[in-house]
């Protein structure tokens, strides 16, 4: 059994890594595609990155948000928000309703189609580095789990992000007091 934990310590690393390479594969992207002024202002920071998913999924979903609950996303101020707001709608990426000194956001179909273009990119290249990696994770977990062994514990701490209720054990030995939901 021991040798079936290892394997699958070893298997969690080389995920690991894979997660790793997709996030540096993303930060160099970020940093060097910035083919025009949409993606040099989204790609400037991480609120600014975030803002547009933000916007493309009120777009998607056909649900304008409020730049309070954007505020509340993004944990920024509302004065950032707002010239954030005012600065894309100027640029025609997103939409604005203002109506009783509120304003509703959403993208418009540029910055839609752009981030699009962005998913599918991040789906190349998710897939062809992460893919195996997360199959073979997975599979392992379920084998470990088939046969009654707790699946070894590589949260840190981050218990909450797991679906299911799954038993954790420490890899040097005993079972965490808690099952997780």
């Amino acid at each position: 059994m021991e040798r079936i934990l290892e394997l699958y310590e070893k298997m969690y690393k080389d995920y690991a890594l894979s997660i790793f390479e997709v996030e540096i594969k993303l930060h160099t992207a970020r940093t060097t595609r910035m083919n025009g002024r949409l993606q040099a202002y989204f790609n400037s920071s991480m609120n600014r990155n975030t803002f547009a998913r933000i916007m493309c999924k009120a777009y998607q979903t056909d649900t304008p948000v409020t730049i309070t609950e954007v505020c509340e996303l993004l944990n920024a101020n509302r004065s950032s928000v707002s010239v954030m707001v005012d600065e894309c709608e100027k640029e025609g990426w997103i939409k604005v309703a203002r109506e009783n000194n509120k304003a509703m956001c959403m993208a418009t179909d540029e910055l839609y189609e752009k981030t699009m273009m962005y998913v599918f990119w991040k789906k190349q290249i998710s897939q062809s580095i992460v893919g195996d990696q997360y199959k073979k994770i997975t599979q392992i977990e379920s084998v470990l789990r088939s046969v009654g062994v707790p699946v070894p514990d590589f949260s840190y701490g981050e218990k909450n992000i797991y679906e299911d209720s799954v038993e954790l054990v420490n890899l040097k030995g005993g079972s965490n007091d808690n099952s997780v939901k």
